[in-house]
């Protein structure tokens, strides 16, 4: 993970963190397996262009977790660690519920 971490920043994403604590109290780790690099992209809110990709010369962030400095698309992996094992089972539930083919009832 700390080698995924050295190449983001040889790659101009700035320092990252791969693992950490979410400002929701989780903790998890993410494992990019692939990175697409966004240097084109048109995005307008409410009518206002909203400008076009950069790279900053320090990480956003989200509480303490420090997103990447310029845009980038990630592919693979994450896991984090379940706070609340009854909440989990009634999500689990329903997602299983909401995504069972029609005519199925889930599980």
């Amino acid at each position: 993970m700390r080698a995924r971490e050295r190449l983001a920043r040889a790659l101009g994403m700035g320092d990252l963190q791969l693992s950490g604590t979410m400002p929701s109290g989780h903790t998890g780790t993410l494992m990019p397996q692939r990175m697409y690099f966004v240097d084109d992209s048109h995005a307008t809110f409410d009518g206002v262009d909203l400008g076009r990709p950069v790279q900053l010369t320090e990480n956003p962030r989200i509480g303490d977790v420090p997103l990447p400095a310029r845009g980038v698309l990630a592919i693979g992996q994450a896991a984090w660690k379940i706070l609340d094992p009854a909440e989990y089972e009634r999500t689990r539930i329903e997602t299983a519920r909401d995504l069972a083919l029609p005519g199925e009832d889930g599980p």
